[in-house]
C-alpha cells in the first residue's frame, strides 16, 4: 500500500493535467494566431497582392497597426499621417514627386488626394459603391443608413428619408426653424452687459439640436428654452464619437453601449440626457407613432418615424431597433457639424472687420427687418452671403476623416500627371484599383489643395465669387463638406437653411454686440479627426461676451 500511495502521489492530479493541457492549448493557439498574422502580412506586401503596385509605407500595406496607432492610441491623427504619406510616396518614385496622388494606407485601402478623381470614387447613378466594412464597423448606429455598407441596402433605406429632407418639405417647416433662429438671438442678447462668458459651440449646439428635433421628431428638445445653455448633447456626443476608432478595431465593444441604460442615474448629466433620449425617449416615440397609425390617428406634423413607418420598406426595416438607429443617426448628424460651422463663422467674422462689414451691408440691403427674415431660398441668392457660407463649410470640413468607397462591379483607373520638384516636365501616373478594394479621400486634405484653393488655410470668401461679384459654381464640385455621390448627406438642404437663416439674424442682431474672449485661430483649427474635426486638447473653444 505504501508503494501504491507513493506511485499515486507522483502522478499529476486531474486538476493539474487540465491546467497543463489548457496552458499548452492556449500557447499553441497564440502561436498559431501569430503565424497566421505574419503570413497574412507577408501576403499583403507580396508581389501577388492586387494592391502591391500602389506606393506607400510597407508597414501600412502589411497590417492595420499604423492606423490603430495613430487613430486609437494617438486619438484621431491618422489623417495627418496620410497627408505626410502623399508627400513622401509620389508615383513610383519615393521622395521625387511632390504630393503623390495615390497611396496605400492599409492592407485593403487606397487613399487619393487628387480632387479630379472625386466623381469616380463618389459616383452617382447605377454605378455601385459600398462603404468598406472596416469603416462602418465602429458605428454604434449599425442599423442606420449612414452605417450601411451594401450599396443596394443603403439605397433602400435612404429613399423614404430623402423625401423627408427635400427642399419642399423644408419649405413647409421653415417657419418653425425661423422661430428657433430668433429664440437663439434673443437668448444670446439676454447676456448683454452681464459680463458673462459664453461658449458659442454650446449655444449653437442647443440651436441645432432643437432644430433637428423639431424638424424630425415634431417636438423640440427645448434647449433654447432653458435658463442656461446646459445641459445639451454637445459634450455627450463628443464623448461617444471618441470611441468610434476603438470600436472599429474591436466591434464587439460597441454593444456595451446598451448597458449604459442600466446605470443612467450615475452618468454625467449631459451623457445621461443623451442616453435617455437615444435608448428610452426615441423608442417610446416610435412606439407611440406606430400605435397612432394603427389606430388611424393622423397628425398634422410629419415626423421621420411616420415617414419610415408608412413607407414601403419591408417589415424587418421597420423594426424598433432599426428605426431607433436611424433616428439616432439623424440626431447626431444634424447637431455638431452645423454648430461647428457656425462657430467657424463667428470667429472669422469677428476677427475680419472688412468681411463682416461687407456682409452686413449686403444683408441690410436685402433684409429690412432681421426679426422677420425672408425665406432661406431668397437669402441663398445673395452672392456674398453664399460665398461666406461656402468658405465656412470648406474650413469646417463636415467630417475630417477619410470616407472610402468600394467599387464592387468595376475596376477604377486613376490617370494623372504630376511634376517633380525642380522639373519642367510632368510625370504620367496610372493606377488600377481593383474592384472589391476601398479607395477614398479626406476633406481635411482635399479642402487644402492649393491648386484649387490658393492660400487654403485663410478665410477668403472672395474665392467663391467671379470678377463681377457673382457666385462661382465651378468650385462647388470640389467642396466635400456634405459628401458626394449616392451617399451625399441627407440633411444638406436643412443645414443650408439653418446656416442662411441663423447667420443672417446673427450678423444683423447679435454680432455687433459680440466680442471674442481669449480665443485665437488655434481654437478653430482642425487638430484631430474624431470623425468630425476637433481642435487641440488645450482649446476651450470659441468664447464670447455680449456687450
Amino acid at each position: 500500500m505504501a508503494l501504491h500511495d507513493i506511485v499515486l502521489d507522483s502522478l499529476p492530479s486531474s486538476v493539474n493535467v487540465y491546467e497543463i493541457v489548457t496552458a499548452r492549448n492556449v500557447f499553441f493557439l497564440i502561436c498559431g494566431w501569430i503565424i497566421y498574422q505574419l503570413l497574412r502580412a507577408a501576403w499583403n506586401i507580396s508581389p501577388f497582392h492586387p494592391l502591391h503596385h500602389i506606393p506607400g509605407p510597407k508597414l501600412a500595406a502589411a497590417t492595420y497597426l499604423p492606423e490603430f496607432w495613430y487613430d486609437v492610441v494617438r486619438f484621431g491623427t491618422y489623417t495627418h499621417e496620410i497627408g505626410k504619406m502623399h508627400k513622401i510616396y509620389g508615383a513610383d518614385f519615393p521622395r521625387t514627386v511632390e504630393d503623390g496622388p495615390v497611396v496605400r494606407i492599409s492592407p485593403e485601402e487606397v487613399h487619393c488626394n487628387d480632387v479630379e478623381f472625386l466623381d469616380e470614387i463618389y459616383t452617382i447613378g447605377n454605378r455601385k459603391r459600398d462603404k468598406p466594412r472596416h469603416q462602418v464597423s465602429g458605428s454604434a448606429m449599425e442599423s442606420s443608413g449612414f452605417a450601411t455598407s451594401e450599396h443596394d441596402l443603403h439605397r433602400l433605406r435612404r429613399a423614404p428619408l430623402g423625401k423627408f429632407f427635400s427642399k419642399n418639405q423644408i419649405a413647409r417647416l421653415e417657419p418653425h426653424i425661423q422661430g428657433l433662429v430668433q429664440r437663439l438671438c434673443d437668448k444670446l442678447l439676454a447676456h448683454a452687459g452681464k459680463n458673462e462668458i459664453i461658449s458659442v459651440q454650446m449655444a449653437y449646439s442647443c440651436f441645432t439640436s432643437d432644430v433637428i428635433s423639431e424638424y424630425s421628431f415634431g417636438e423640440s428638445f427645448g434647449f433654447l428654452n432653458q435658463e442656461s445653455w446646459e445641459p445639451n448633447f454637445r459634450g455627450a456626443i463628443y464623448s461617444l464619437i471618441q470611441t468610434v476608432f476603438l470600436f472599429r478595431f474591436f466591434p464587439f465593444l460597441k454593444h456595451t453601449a446598451v448597458a449604459t441604460t442600466w446605470f443612467i442615474k450615475y452618468l454625467p448629466r449631459d451623457l445621461a440626457l443623451l442616453t435617455r433620449t437615444l435608448n428610452i425617449d426615441i423608442p417610446n416615440q416610435i412606439k407611440k407613432t406606430k400605435a397612432d397609425m394603427d389606430a388611424g390617428i393622423v397628425h398634422e406634423r410629419q415626423t421621420v418615424f411616420g415617414e419610415l413607418l408608412k413607407s414601403d420598406l419591408p417589415p424587418q426595416e421597420k423594426s424598433l431597433g432599426r428605426l431607433t438607429g436611424e433616428a439616432s443617426a439623424v440626431l447626431s448628424g444634424g447637431t455638431e457639424t452645423t454648430s461647428w460651422t457656425l462657430s467657424i463663422l463667428t470667429y472669422y467674422l469677428l476677427t475680419q472687420p472688412r468681411i463682416f462689414t461687407k456682409l452686413t451691408d449686403e444683408l441690410r440691403a436685402a433684409v429690412p427687418d432681421p426679426q422677420n427674415l425672408p425665406p432661406w431660398t431668397t437669402l441663398e441668392q445673395l452672392p456674398y452671403l453664399s460665398a461666406v457660407i461656402q468658405e465656412s463649410l470648406r474650413l469646417s470640413y463636415g467630417i475630417t476623416g477619410r470616407s472610402a468607397r468600394v467599387a464592387t462591379e468595376e475596376d477604377l483607373v486613376y490617370r494623372g500627371q504630376w511634376t517633380p520638384p525642380g522639373s519642367m516636365e510632368s510625370v504620367k501616373v496610372e493606377y488600377v484599383i481593383p474592384r472589391g478594394f476601398a479607395v477614398g479621400m479626406s476633406n481635411g486634405l482635399t479642402h487644402h489643395d492649393e491648386t484649387i484653393f490658393p492660400n487654403s488655410h485663410s478665410f477668403i470668401p472672395e474665392r467663391w465669387l467671379d470678377d463681377n461679384g457673382r457666385r462661382r459654381k465651378d468650385l462647388d464640385r470640389y467642396l466635400q463638406s456634405f459628401g458626394k455621390g449616392t451617399r451625399i448627406c441627407l440633411g444638406m438642404n436643412l443645414a443650408f437653411c439653418e446656416l442662411h437663416l441663423s447667420l443672417t439674424a446673427l450678423v444683423l442682431r447679435v454680432f455687433p454686440h459680440m466680442r471674442l474672449y481669449e480665443t485665437t485661430e488655434e481654437d478653430v483649427k482642425w487638430d484631430r479627426d474624431m470623425i468630425v474635426p476637433v481642435p487641440k486638447a488645450s482649446s476651450k473653444g470659441v468664447r464670447v461676451a455680449i456687450v
